[in-house]
Order: C-alpha cells, then sequence, then structure tokens
C-alpha cells in the first residue's frame, strides 16, 4: 500500500480532519440541512479538511438488502449529487475511500462509484478501494523548528453489534497490524472517539518512547426509523467527528 503525502503550510499551528462516512443520500430520511451545515464548517477555515470515508451513497440496487423501492433518488442521481455538492470542497478531501454500500455496484457491473466521483472532482489519485495510509506534515515543531508530521490509516469498517464496545474492538485491533498516530473507520453508524497508548524503541537515544493514539469512528446523517428501527438499534449521535491536530507539539484530540 502506497502512503498518500500533504504538505501544509507551516503557519498552520492546528490541522482539523473530518471523516465523512455513512452519510447514505438516497435514503429519505438523510439530514441534508446538516450536511450542508458541515460544508459550510469546512470552508470557514483553511486548515479544515475532509475524509471520504464510504457509504456517503446508499446505493440501493436489485441485489441488495437495502429496498430500492424506499429510495428518494437512484443511484445515478446520488452519484451526481455528491458530485455536485463536493465541489465547493473538492481541494479540501484528503483521501477517497470506498464503503460496502458503494462496493455493492462494483460487484455487479465492475463500475467504481467513488472512483468516479474522485475522478469528476480531478482527484483520481486520491482513490483507494479498501484502505489508506496519509502522511501529514505542517506546522513548526516548538523545540527544532522541522515540521510535525502525522500518520493517518482510513478504512470504511466492518462488522457490526448494537453496543458501542464492539466497535471499538474492531477499530482498536487495527493497531495489532498497522501502525499510525490516528485511525478512522465509519460503518458502524456510533460516534465515539478513544485513545491509548504505545511504548515504541527510540534507537538514536536509547530509551522508550510513550506515545498516544487516537481512535474515531464516525457517524450517520440519517435521521432514526426505518432499517434502524426494524433492527431493534437505538438511536445514535449524527454526524462528523473533529479530530484537531497540532503542528507545534505532537498532540491529537477528537471531539464528540
Amino acid at each position: 500500500m502506497d502512503i498518500i503525502e500533504f504538505k501544509l503550510p507551516e503557519s498552520f499551528e492546528m490541522v482539523e480532519i473530518y471523516p465523512l462516512s455513512d452519510l447514505h443520500i438516497g435514503d429519505p430520511k438523510v439530514d441534508k440541512r446538516l450536511f450542508k451545515e458541515f460544508i459550510n464548517h469546512i470552508l470557514a477555515e483553511p486548515y479544515r479538511f475532509i475524509i471520504y470515508n464510504g457509504d456517503n451513497m446508499n446505493n440501493a440496487i436489485k441485489s441488495s438488502v437495502s429496498n430500492v423501492y424506499n429510495e428518494e433518488m437512484t443511484p445515478r442521481e446520488q452519484k451526481k449529487w455528491l458530485q455536485r455538492e463536493l465541489e465547493p470542497v473538492k481541494d479540501r478531501i484528503l483521501v477517497f475511500v470506498e464503503g460496502n454500500h458503494e462496493a455493492r455496484t462494483g460487484k455487479d457491473t465492475d463500475q467504481r462509484i467513488v472512483e468516479d466521483i474522485a475522478d469528476h472532482l480531478g482527484k483520481s489519485d486520491l482513490y483507494r478501494e479498501d484502505e489508506a495510509y496519509i502522511k501529514l506534515i505542517f506546522g513548526k515543531r516548538a523545540n527544532s523548528g522541522s515540521q510535525m508530521c502525522y500518520t493517518i490509516y482510513i478504512v470504511h469498517g466492518n462488522g457490526g453489534g448494537k453496543r458501542p464496545g464492539s466497535a471499538l474492538n474492531n477499530i482498536e485491533l487495527l493497531a495489532l497490524g498497522t501502525d499510525a498516530d490516528v485511525y478512522i473507520m465509519g460503518h458502524v453508524h456510533k460516534k465515539m472517539a478513544y485513545k491509548n497508548a504505545v511504548r515504541r524503541p527510540d534507537l538514536r537515544n536509547n530509551n522508550i518512547l510513550e506515545q498516544e493514539r487516537l481512535f474515531v469512528v464516525s457517524s450517520h446523517w440519517s435521521e432514526f426509523g426505518g432499517y434502524a428501527a426494524r433492527k431493534m438499534l437505538n438511536p445514535s449521535a449524527k454526524g462528523s467527528v473533529p479530530i484537531k491536530l497540532y503542528g507545534r507539539v505532537k498532540k491529537m484530540e477528537a471531539i464528540v
């Protein structure tokens, strides 16, 4: 897997990252007003960026579990809606990762919907089908003057479970096989953030460093009802989880 590298200005003392997943546009219960507020919020400051992390189209097709007769847009209309609505923030999107809802079309017809959206926005080099790894460089360290660097691992997610512990278990398990500062997933429609720490050897100075890692699960954007009610799921908080990365000291925060 290749690493997507971004070098942002030294003047950025902070960068905010906003995962966008599980919008499920096409479902009539989507809160479009909340999404519009989200786009305006991104554009309000130059240091705000988006991680496109799958299932932003509901993409009900004949072979899927979703009911095609409940949709307020066809899959083609959903794709065009996202292309239009993301145009103003296309230069703020760091990566496009596919979700299981978009993968339905890929399985049936070999058409990659998220890749089409990235192509339309002139960002085809930022499309990743399954997972992505980002290296983000910005700011200036207070103690050395060098730029700060963060690594971010992104995957849409998998699995289920009604309780939040199952989602946290899934995302923390990622750290057993992939090293990063920040891990981001969606899929489970729960809004959460969690930190742990890892001990890493500093071979240059012959000591052990204890470094924090941040795990973020982004949520859905829909009013409660329909599928969630039928499955006896509880309502959950909507929207993205803002992630703050600092440019003078190594510090990561998530706002839930």
